[in-house]
C-alpha cells in the first residue's frame, strides 16, 4: 500500500505536472509529506530518473569545474570541434530578446558561426576591433554579422582595428561618431562571449599585434594569457596597466567585469594555463571547452 501511495503521488507530481500543494489537498496530507513521500520514491526505487547525456557532452569534466572553480555554468565538450554545438546549444537557452550580447574573437570562438541555430533576438555587440589573421575567413565582423543573422536584432560592429600605432590615435578614432556609437552599448551587455588567448608566441594573436617593447614588458611581468585587450598573469592579476586597452578599440577590463555573465570559449591542453588564468581573473562566469583543456585545467587546481 505504501509503495501505492508512493507511485500515486509521483505519477501526479512528475507525469501530471501537480504541485505538491495540489496533490497534498487531494489527498488529505500536507505538503510536506508529500516531499517526504517523494523522497522516498527516488531512495526505494519507485521513481528512476534517467538523464540522456548528448555523447559528445563530458558531464563529469563538466561538474568538476564548476565545483572546482566556481563557475556557473562549465560545458565540456569530448573534442575541439564540437564547442561551437555546445554554445550555440548553451544560447539558444541563455539568450532572450531583452539581451545585449558582446563578442569578442578567437578561433575557437569563429567555430560558431557555422553550427548557429535561429536565436531570439537579442542586440549584438562587437566589443574589440578587428585583429589581423592569416586566415581570412576568421575574423571579428563576420562572426558579428552570423550572429546578427541569428538573432535578427540590432548590430553594433566596430569597423576599425583593436590595436592602434598608439594611444594618441585610438583615442582620436574613439571619438569617432561611428566608433563611439558601439562602444556606448558596452555598458547595457548582458552578456558577453569572449575568447581566451594563450600568451606565448603564436597562440596569441594581441601579442602579435603588440610592438616587441610592450610584449617584451608583459613577458617580464609574468603575462599567460589575454582576454580582450585584458592581458593577466598565472594568478589572474591584470598586467602591464593601461598599457594595451590605452591603444585599443576594445572593451576594458572594468567594462567587462561589470558584464552580469562572461562565457569564456577556449580548446587545447596548451591552452590549461590561459584558461585558468582566466577563471582565477573573476572576468569569467561560465566556460566551454574540451576535454584535454579541461583535464589540464584541473591538474592546476
Amino acid at each position: 500500500m505504501q509503495d501505492l501511495v508512493a507511485a500515486l503521488v509521483a505519477r501526479r507530481f512528475y507525469l501530471e505536472h501537480r504541485t505538491k500543494k495540489q496533490i497534498g489537498d487531494e489527498l488529505g496530507i500536507s505538503r510536506f509529506k508529500v516531499a517526504r513521500i517523494l523522497d522516498l520514491a527516488l531512495r526505494d526505487g519507485v521513481v528512476r530518473i534517467e538523464i540522456n547525456t548528448p555523447p559528445d557532452v563530458d558531464l563529469d569534466l563538466s561538474r568538476q569545474l564548476t565545483d572546482t572553480f566556481a563557475l556557473r555554468q562549465a560545458i565540456v565538450m569530448r573534442e575541439p570541434s564540437q564547442i561551437g554545438r555546445g554554445c550555440a546549444a548553451l544560447l539558444t537557452e541563455r539568450l532572450t530578446e531583452e539581451d545585449v550580447l558582446g563578442v569578442s574573437w578567437g578561433r575557437t570562438l569563429h567555430g560558431l558561426t557555422a553550427v548557429l541555430p535561429p536565436l531570439p533576438r537579442a542586440t549584438v555587440v562587437q566589443i574589440i576591433g578587428s585583429i589581423p589573421s592569416a586566415d581570412l575567413n576568421v575574423n571579428s565582423l563576420e562572426l558579428v554579422r552570423r550572429l546578427g543573422e541569428s538573432t535578427g536584432g540590432e548590430v553594433h560592429a566596430l569597423h576599425v582595428p583593436m590595436i592602434l600605432d598608439s594611444p594618441e590615435v585610438a583615442a582620436s578614432l574613439r571619438r569617432a561618431g561611428y566608433v563611439a556609437s558601439t562602444l556606448a552599448m558596452f555598458p547595457r551587455l548582458t552578456c558577453a562571449l569572449v575568447g581566451i588567448g594563450g600568451w606565448q608566441p603564436g597562440a596569441s594573436s594581441l601579442r602579435s599585434t603588440l610592438p616587441a617593447d610592450l610584449v617584451a614588458e608583459l613577458d617580464k611581468a609574468g603575462a599567460v594569457a589575454d582576454i580582450c585587450s585584458t592581458v593577466l598573469d598565472a594568478a589572474g592579476r591584470v598586467v602591464g596597466g593601461d598599457a594595451v586597452p590605452a591603444r585599443s578599440i576594445a572593451i576594458t577590463t572594468e567594462q567587462l567585469r561589470a558584464v552580469p555573465d562572461v562565457i569564456a570559449l577556449a580548446a587545447g591542453v596548451d591552452k590549461a594555463t590561459a584558461i585558468a588564468a582566466a577563471v582565477r581573473s573573476g572576468l569569467v562566469h561560465g566556460l566551454i571547452t574540451d576535454a584535454a583543456a579541461a583535464d589540464g585545467l584541473l591538474k592546476q587546481a
